[in-house]
């Protein structure tokens, strides 16, 4: 996203790839769901994200680092990754000083405003606004995760919804093209040799 933020101001720019960073969620874009149950689903769901978020805020005892590590453990496996890689990326998000260890950056302050800020962000109205070159490399599987089926079914219809809007952009807007991967948002764990190869060829 803030990489269509700097081609949206360097016209110049030769070129700039966003890996499946999508911003603000229109109710039209839950593809086969009502929009009011849509709205309410992902209410929902922020506000199950939040709790998560609110719990790793501040000092982190001891079990809830393993605990953070353990889920990564488990997410490699659901990837298919070496377990090692989703720890080490975890690992470095989590700073110790003076004997306390917290999330960077922190969850109660610089991180929930990061979030909130690019889940308010209009990215389809950011592309109108770039000249550049753009990839946009789009994962369209629900998230990997072992959440009830009515979080996985919100996620599947708004990667539906997704999909359309950028097949509908990449028609209406020469300069951009859109890779879409059988990925989740973990794409860049799931198929990083997809990915080079698409930027490979976006650079070509």
């Amino acid at each position: 996203m803030l990489a269509v933020m700097w081609g949206a101001g360097h016209p110049d720019c030769p070129g700039v790839v966003n890996l499946d960073g999508h911003g603000r969620k229109r109710p039209d874009q839950y593809v086969g769901l009502d929009p009011l149950d849509a709205k309410q689903r992902q209410e929902q769901l922020d506000a199950v994200v939040q709790q998560s978020l609110n719990a790793l805020a501040g000092p982190l005892k001891p079990a809830q680092v393993d605990a953070l590590l353990a889920q990564q453990r488990a997410l490699a496996a659901r990837i298919g990754v070496a377990d090692g890689v989703l720890v080490e990326a975890a690992q470095r998000g989590l700073l110790t000083q003076g004997g306390d260890t917290r999330i960077r950056p922190d969850v109660a302050g610089l991180g929930n405003e990061i979030l909130a800020d690019a889940d308010a962000f209009d990215m389809l109205d950011l592309y109108s606004r770039v000249r550049c070159p753009v990839l946009i490399v789009n994962g369209t599987a629900a998230e990997l995760g072992a959440g009830p089926d009515w979080i996985k079914e919100l996620m599947a219809a708004y990667r539906k919804g997704i999909q359309r809007d950028l097949a509908e952009l990449a028609e209406q807007q020469g300069n951009v093209r859109v890779a879409n991967l059988a990925a989740s948002h973990a794409l860049v764990f799931e198929q990083p040799h997809a990915i080079a190869d698409e930027i490979l060829t976006f650079l070509r």
